[in-house]
């Protein structure tokens, strides 16, 4: 009931910030919403899936957005559930040891953009 409830909250927000540009004189249409980004996020946190919060997280934590980060690393940190996944070198971890390795790397800023390597 709370993830319906949740959802249909995001969808109202979509909702209401198209109909606020079409009233500013913009095609409505041609406006992105954040709502679809938000809802695939919501989707991906139910879901549970650790791969998947993992790498989000990750995702999230580079680009700055350390609450969503901190969400996701935490729902999988907080889970019942060991998974072992594969990292990028091929080595095989358990799930939540990682989320509490991102969690650790995100409370000393160790996701920030500067620590990234650049592509030229």
């Amino acid at each position: 009931m709370a993830i319906a409830t949740l959802l249909a909250g995001l969808l109202l927000a979509g909702t209401t910030t198209a109909a606020a540009t079409a009233a500013d004189g913009q095609d409505a249409a041609t406006q992105p919403t954040a709502s679809s980004e938000e809802i695939e996020v919501a989707a991906v946190i139910d879901n549970g899936d650790p791969v998947q919060l993992l790498n989000r997280g990750v995702s999230h934590a580079r680009e700055g957005e350390t609450e969503m980060a901190r969400a996701m690393f935490t729902r999988v940190a907080d889970n019942r559930m060991r998974y072992q996944v594969e990292t990028v070198n091929g080595g095989w971890k358990d799930s939540r040891n990682l989320a509490r390795k991102a969690l650790g790397m995100l409370d000393r800023g160790e996701f920030t953009q500067s620590r990234m390597a650049k592509a030229e």
